[in-house]
């Protein structure tokens, strides 16, 4: 689900800042962006994220800015300056080398600035911490975003049983329809057929067209949405659902001999396809 949350801290030993950025995902998909000195607690985040977040692609920034008190000093390699320095005094002996060296030309070569160590152990607490609060945050408008979508997907629940309303109507008026062509085409040829042979024909007809059964397993699968959005992280299930629900009106779509059913087999589909794109946005 797509949202957005940041938290920042301004203390003695720096500034840090969490921006924690979600979007569709199936699956739920973390990755951070953080100083390499503090990876070692990657997992423990990670693991953080996971208890609350179900799906999304999850990406974790965070910047930090050390005050003077946890910055690094730099340090000078003495013994490669000296090496350099006679390395270079070396060259002047001969005519056609320059002589003298520049401290700027120095501090560029490779390992003669190193940045002193520091243990930031004790910045681990305080930082979670803060992705504590980013994370809450996220979830706030999540939740948001997901209470707007559910008014949505009610919506194209209720549009799915229109439409199944519209077949249920239909139906009958198709076989008394089919019953009359039959009637009119046998008349045509003139042809005698006994009135037995007639109803079995028509019985087969309706055997072959009774799409009852879908339309209940798409009442059923329609109620079985409504329950799914009052229960927190149903976004699979509800994936499943539009399956099902896709798989029923295919099969309409395919018996159905009568405009107005097929063209309630293909909003069907229409529905349910929009339904299974914002689903995409439920955890």
């Amino acid at each position: 689900m797509t949202a957005f949350a940041r938290a920042a801290a301004l203390q003695e030993w720096g500034q840090a800042t969490w921006e924690l950025r979600s979007v569709n995902h199936r699956y739920l998909d973390i990755t951070f962006k953080m100083p390499d000195y503090f990876r070692e607690y990657e997992v423990e985040w990670r693991n953080l994220l996971a208890k609350t977040l179900h799906r999304g692609k999850v990406e974790c920034h965070l910047s930090f800015i050390p005050s003077a008190k946890t910055a690094p000093a730099l340090q000078i390699n003495s013994n490669l300056v000296n090496q350099l320095l006679d390395a270079a005094k070396q060259l002047a002996t001969h005519d056609s080398v320059a002589t003298g060296m520049k401290a700027m030309e120095l501090l560029r070569w490779p390992d003669v600035v190193r940045q002193g160590t520091i243990d930031y152990s004790e910045l681990k607490l305080p930082l979670t911490a803060e992705l504590t609060q980013a994370l809450q945050r996220l979830v706030q408008n999540r939740q948001q975003e997901g209470a707007a979508l559910k008014i949505v997907l009610e919506g194209k629940s209720a549009q799915i049983l229109e439409q199944v309303a519209i077949v249920k109507e239909r139906l009958p008026l198709c076989l008394e329809a089919q019953k009359l062509k039959i009637t009119q085409r046998l008349a045509d040829i003139q042809a005698n057929v006994e009135k037995e042979r007639l109803e079995q024909e028509l019985v087969f007809y309706a055997q072959r067209m009774d799409v009852a059964e879908e339309i209940d397993r798409l009442v059923t699968h329609v109620q079985a949405v409504e329950q799914a959005l009052k229960i927190p992280a149903s976004g699979r299930r509800l994936d499943f659902l539009m399956q099902e629900m896709n798989r029923e009106a295919n099969t309409l779509a395919a018996k159905s001999s009568d405009h107005l059913v097929t063209k309630a087999a293909v909003e069907l589909k229409v529905i349910i396809e929009q339904m299974r794109e914002q689903i995409q946005n439920v955890e």
